[in-house]
């Protein structure tokens, strides 16, 4: 079987990788990105971990990214002479681990190619590996099952969507669930979901999700506003943010701007696409509505001066949270168009109003939560959002509300981290 995986995959490289290149173009790293991939690394990437003892950390992309990084920071802190290698998929991914306190080194995550992956592991040589969420591939799982290395699923999630497709292939599944040494789940119906799927019940263990675990670093916000005089193009405007935003959404969004507008309402929207390099379709819309709008990496170097700006368009990695620190209200990205959502935790973190749409079931569990705590308001579409707003501009109390209602969610469900660690703990000191 692994055999004919390998054809398969082998094939499919004669597409990936060219693709992989072009699309790391735009990053400045595709020679790096397709190195990596397949499993070679330079001497100078590997210097930081030579001769260390180093725990694998992989996260696809960027939720498992921003996951990971109470888990990182808990095992430099249990393990300081440790380090940590944090490999993901994408290219975005890739940028925001660079970001991430504690991590020693970042890379790509190799081919799934048997010879590919035993080069990487030989690179690497892990003393214990831990995958995010829920990443199954079958020969890097089978290599390190080989070479006796622990294997911990780490804030492990089956979603209900996703379920079905998962029993469909059982017989594939199973066997890899059976290599793990941990399953840590996110949840009671993840697990159940995932022992149906042929996970043995030992293995199985309820964690809870370390999103809620993540830090709430005060933002430096007095040099983000200082940039291009930010501080004064926000001044007596209602701001609200729409952070990771998908293909569709924007036009949605400015929509909901001008609405806002018509009604009196001093609208300010901040623009966070879940990628940057979709700023440029979305500014040739703006520049076709006669929007005037400011890009946030021109605000650096200089100030809008007497020029009229109604938006921002965000096109730097690594700074939502900075953002959503300066917002009123929150709209949470994916969830207007069938994606999926994105994380609402970060919002609430911040202590503020959370508003999300109908297309949520990568955070089905999350998003019930926030409306059950009074923290989240579902939309149903783009006047549905419009008419929050104008709820949340009206109210401020209200808004102080929910956010208060939003940390205090998070204060209670905290806590995945510190049992994911005491299982790892165990694991490593037996």
């Amino acid at each position: 079987m692994y055999l004919l995986y390998d054809l398969i995959l082998l094939l499919a490289g004669l597409f990936l990788v060219p693709y992989a290149f072009f699309k790391g173009l735009s990053y400045g790293n595709s020679f790096a990105g397709v190195r990596q991939r397949l499993g070679f690394f330079t001497s100078a990437e590997l210097q930081p971990i030579r001769g260390a003892r180093v725990f694998w950390v992989h996260a696809v992309s960027v939720g498992e990214v921003r996951a990971s990084q109470p888990l990182i920071k808990s095992l430099k802190e249990r393990y300081p002479d440790c380090k940590i290698v944090l490999s993901g998929m994408t290219f975005t991914g890739n940028q925001i681990a660079r970001t991430v306190a504690g991590v020693d080194l970042v890379i790509f995550f190799p081919f799934d190619v048997s010879f590919v992956v035993r080069r990487a592991l030989k690179a690497v040589k892990p003393e214990l590996v831990v995958i995010i969420e829920t990443e199954l591939w079958p020969n890097f799982i089978r290599q390190v099952k080989q070479k006796g290395i622990p294997l911990v699923l780490a804030n492990g999630r089956i979603s209900r969507k996703s379920f079905p497709r998962y029993l469909g292939i059982r017989k594939i599944i199973q066997p890899l669930l059976k290599r793990f040494s941990v399953l840590a789940m996110q949840n009671s119906a993840c697990a159940r979901r995932i022992k149906a799927l042929g996970a043995p019940g030992r293995l199985v263990q309820v964690t809870g999700n370390m999103k809620f675990d993540l830090p709430l670093a005060p933002p430096e916000m007095a040099e983000l506003l200082q940039n291009g005089g930010l501080e004064s193009l926000l001044r007596d405007k209602f701001v609200w943010v729409a952070g990771s935003i998908r293909s569709g959404e924007a036009e949605i969004l400015l929509k909901c701007h001008q609405q806002l507008i018509d009604r009196g309402i001093p609208s300010f929207p901040i623009l966070v696409p879940r990628h940057p390099q979709r700023c440029g379709a979305i500014a040739e819309l703006l520049n076709k509505e006669n929007v005037p709008f400011e890009l946030r990496s021109e605000l650096t170097s200089s100030a809008p001066g007497n020029r009229t700006v109604q938006l921002l368009l965000v096109d730097t990695v690594g700074e939502l949270t900075r953002f959503y620190a300066l917002a009123q209200a929150i709209f949470v990205g994916g969830s207007l168009v069938p994606r999926g959502g994105h994380n609402m935790l970060e919002p609430a973190q911040q202590g503020k109003p959370v508003l999300f749409g109908p297309h949520v079931f990568n955070f089905k569990e999350i998003s019930q939560m926030l409306l059950e705590a009074g923290a989240g308001l579902k939309v149903k579409s783009g006047e549905d959002l419009v008419a929050n707003l104008v709820l949340l501009y009206d109210d401020k109390h209200l808004c102080r509300t929910m956010g208060q209602a939003g940390q205090a969610l998070i204060r209670e469900n905290a806590g995945a981290t510190g049992r994911t660690l005491a299982s790892i703990s165990k694991l490593l000191e037996s």
